[in-house]
């Protein structure tokens, strides 16, 4: 009884301290300000968060590698650590030098937020074997609510006092959170044996053989996972960091242009409470063919959509991207075990990051709406791709 309630305590701190890796998803809302107050481009003020998400995957990489020598609460406190730097740096940035909010926010930001959620999702990962689809859900939906919460706090602030002075309080409201990450613990021995009869009682199709990075890299299923995760990546990575500019361009006022941000979040939070766990009873590749199908079909829509048809097709790619961000974890842990986690889903993550770092480059080559078909083409390969995974 006692490890059954220690496991969920461990899950609640998880979660609650995911709620700060949803870093990412505040930039949509500070992207205007930070390109007026320092004169940049769309493309330069988009830069930071094509930096975050681009250099999440190599955190998770070396949170993983760091698991294995200092343990999983100390390398989440250690990632935490730089992600409040960094944001520290990047509010701290003087106008004739840009650039730090994009080192700050976007690459110290990005590693060390990448550094902690490894952790974050694969410990309860390892607690809950029989529940790996509702515990992702959970873990990683919490992610997807700080949108929901932080982008209207951080719009009042930016109005109230400007960027510095808002961005200064993301990194406290952050590094208070981060605290709970000393809940944090591992399942000993004993927890493990508990676990292990706990997932042979799970009707989960699974491997039982735990892969190291190596061993998984050299299997196939190891680059059509990578793959297909990547083509997921380019529709929400177009639209999310732009999504409030983008809408008023579109026909929306600034207040319904906020309200569809919100919306959108909204759908980024549902794809990754309710996917994994709907994957936990039909099946992973069901699930992530309906949501690659969607994705299509928003990508090529939002061509031509204006107004509320803006805002509804944004948000259904939001709540693709919340499924697939949620789903993969599991995907990653079904295939190739749960004792090299951080490591090997930081590694399947080569594609989200490559993807993440191009579809900015995509923009600024061939326009909106151009990037906009070929996110769609994109999302409707990742549909024929499931077939092999």
């Amino acid at each position: 009884m006692k490890r059954s309630t220690n496991r969920w305590l461990i899950l609640a701190a998880a979660a609650i301290v995911n709620f700060v890796h949803g870093n990412p998803y505040i930039w949509t809302v500070f992207q205007p300000y930070v390109k007026e107050e320092y004169g940049l481009s769309t493309a330069a003020s988009s830069l930071p968060f094509t930096l975050i998400i681009g250099i999440f995957a190599a955190g998770n990489m070396a949170g993983g590698y760091l698991q294995h020598r200092a343990g999983a609460r100390m390398t989440a406190f250690l990632g935490s650590l730089i992600m409040c730097a960094g944001f520290f740096l990047a509010a701290t940035a003087p106008h004739s030098m840009p650039w730090l909010i994009s080192l700050g926010y976007g690459a110290l930001g990005g590693f060390g937020s990448g550094c902690a959620f490894a952790m974050l999702t694969a410990v309860p990962q390892a607690w809950f074997p029989e529940r790996r689809g509702m515990v992702s859900g959970i873990t990683i939906g919490m992610v997807g609510l700080s949108g929901i919460l932080m982008n209207p706090l951080c719009d009042r602030l930016l109005a109230s006092f400007g960027y510095r002075t808002a961005m200064l309080w993301v990194t406290f409201i952050y590094a208070v959170l981060c605290l709970g990450i000393f809940f944090l613990r591992e399942p000993e021995e004993s927890g493990a044996r508990i676990c292990a009869h706990q997932a042979s009682q799970a009707s989960l199709e699974t491997d039982s053989r735990q892969y190291t990075p190596l061993e998984m890299m050299r299997t196939r299923s190891f680059y059509i996972i990578s793959l297909v995760y990547a083509l997921a990546v380019p529709a929400y990575a177009l639209v999310n960091p732009v999504m409030k500019s983008l809408g008023m361009e579109r026909g929306l006022t600034d207040t319904a242009a906020l309200l569809g941000v919100v919306v959108a979040s909204a759908a980024n939070v549902a794809g990754r409470f309710a996917l994994p766990w709907l994957s936990d009873r039909t099946g992973r590749r069901r699930v992530l063919a309906a949501t690659y199908l969607l994705c299509t079909v928003s990508a090529f829509g939002l061509v031509f959509a204006r107004g509320a048809l803006f805002t509804a097709l944004s948000s259904a790619v939001c709540l693709v991207y919340g499924g697939v961000v949620s789903v993969f974890p599991v995907v990653v842990s079904d295939r190739f075990g749960t004792k090299y986690q951080g490591t090997n889903y930081g590694a399947a993550m080569i594609g989200y990051s490559i993807a993440s770092l191009v579809s900015p480059l995509l923009l600024s080559l061939a326009g909106q709406e151009i990037s906009l078909v070929v996110a769609g083409l994109a999302s409707l390969a990742g549909l024929f791709l499931l077939r092999f995974l």
